[in-house]
C-alpha cells in the first residue's frame, strides 16, 4: 500500500488530492453532510486518518458562523494544595470525550487577574465558563459575561445563581461538632480566616447551630487570610496557647490552617490528639501522612466535575437528556487519629 503520509501538516486538499475529489466535497464528508455518499464519508474518514489530518474546529466552526463551544475554567489555584485538580480532571475528560477542549484559567486570588480569564475566555467564545470564583461577590464577573456565556458556579461561594453546583458547609459543621462531643469534648472552637464569604458564612452558622443544639457555648476564632491558612492556624494557636486558653478541640475550615494548628502544637509540647483534637477540611492529599493524619471532610471531586460538565453541555445543547441545573453535594467525615476522646 502506497504510503499517504505527508511531511508537511496534512489539509483538506491533501486528502482531495489523494481521493481524485474536490476539496469541497472532503470537507462536507468530514462534517458529515446528507448529500455525500457514504461510501466517500467512509474514505475520506480512512485517507484523513492514514495522514493524520486533525481538522481546525475553530475556523470549522467560524466558517458556519457558530461560535466555537469549548469550555472555559477558572480557579482560585491549582495544585496539590488545593481540591481542583480532580474537580478539572473529571471536566476536561468528559469534554475531551465530546470533542471540546478546557480553557484552564488560574486566577491567584486576584479579582483583577478573574476578570481578565473572564473577558479572554468570551471573546474566545467559549460556549459556558465554570467558575469557583474568590468571593462571593461576582456582579463584575456577570456584567463581563452579559447574558451571553454562562456562568456554573462551583464550591460555596455561590449559592442563589441559576447554574450551582455547591458543597453544603453547614453539613460539614454539624458532623465536625457532633463527632467531637461523641468523643467527649465539650470545648470545641471554630478556626476561620479573612475574607468574608458565603463559604466561611455557612461553616460559621453550621458551626454555631450544632453547638447550640448540643448546649454548649460557640468558640469562634477568624486571623489571616485564605493566601496562607497554614500560618493563619499557626498563629491563632500560638497566641492561645499563650493567654491559655486553649480548647480541647478544633474544627478548622481548612485542612492547611489544621495541619498549621498540629505542628505548632508539637513544637509547643502538646499531643495531638490527646491534649487538643484537630479536624480539617478538604482531604488533601498529604493530610493522611503520618505525621498529620488527620481527620477532615472529603468532598466528592470527580462528581462535582462530572455535574458541572454536564451543566455546561446541556446549556450549549450537547446533552440531549436534562439535568438538574442547582446541585448540592454533602462532605463525607474522613475520621483518622487526630481526633479522639477528651482527656480525662
Amino acid at each position: 500500500m502506497q504510503n499517504t503520509k505527508t511531511s508537511k501538516k496534512p489539509t483538506i486538499k491533501d486528502i482531495a488530492r489523494i481521493l481524485g475529489v474536490s476539496s469541497v466535497a472532503v470537507s462536507r464528508a468530514l462534517r458529515d453532510e446528507k448529500d455525500i455518499s457514504a461510501a466517500l464519508k467512509k474514505e475520506v474518514r480512512r485517507v484523513a486518518n492514514e495522514v493524520g489530518y486533525i481538522a481546525n474546529a475553530s475556523a470549522r466552526n467560524l466558517a458556519s458562523k457558530k461560535p466555537v463551544q469549548n469550555i472555559g475554567m477558572i480557579v482560585p489555584s491549582i495544585g496539590i494544595e488545593t481540591a481542583y485538580n480532580e474537580v478539572f480532571k473529571a471536566i476536561s475528560t468528559k469534554a475531551a470525550q465530546k470533542g471540546r477542549a478546557v480553557f484552564l484559567g488560574v486566577s491567584d486570588r486576584s479579582e483583577a487577574l478573574e476578570r481578565k480569564y473572564c473577558v479572554a475566555m468570551c471573546e474566545n467564545r467559549v460556549g459556558a465558563i465554570i467558575m469557583a470564583p474568590i468571593t462571593s461577590e461576582i456582579e463584575a464577573l456577570k456584567a463581563v459575561c452579559r447574558q451571553d456565556i454562562p456562568l456554573i458556579f462551583v464550591g460555596g461561594k455561590v449559592d442563589n445563581e441559576p447554574y450551582c453546583v455547591m458543597l453544603n458547609y453547614r453539613a460539614s459543621a454539624r458532623k465536625a461538632v457532633d463527632h467531637l462531643h461523641e468523643l467527649g469534648h465539650r470545648s470545641i472552637a471554630l478556626f476561620l480566616y479573612h475574607p468574608e464569604n458565603n463559604t466561611i458564612k455557612q461553616k460559621r452558622e453550621g458551626y454555631i447551630s450544632a453547638m447550640q443544639r448540643h448546649g454548649l457555648e460557640p468558640i469562634v476564632y477568624s486571623h489571616g487570610t485564605s493566601d496562607n491558612t497554614y500560618d493563619a492556624g499557626s498563629e491563632l494557636i500560638l497566641q492561645l496557647i499563650q493567654e491559655g486558653r486553649l480548647p480541647t478541640a478544633i474544627w478548622c475550615a481548612s485542612d492547611l490552617m489544621a495541619m498549621g494548628v498540629i505542628d505548632t502544637l508539637k513544637n509547643e509540647g502538646y499531643r495531638v490528639p490527646q491534649d487538643v483534637s484537630v479536624v480539617g477540611h478538604d482531604n488533601l492529599h498529604f493530610g493522611r501522612f503520618g505525621s498529620y493524619n488527620l481527620t477532615t471532610f472529603d468532598a466528592p471531586k470527580a462528581e462535582i466535575g462530572e455535574t458541572a460538565i454536564n451543566i455546561a453541555l446541556f446549556l450549549m445543547d450537547e446533552l440531549e437528556a436534562p439535568v438538574s441545573t442547582n446541585v448540592q453535594f454533602e462532605c463525607e467525615l474522613i475520621v483518622r487519629g487526630s481526633s479522639g476522646p477528651v482527656k480525662l
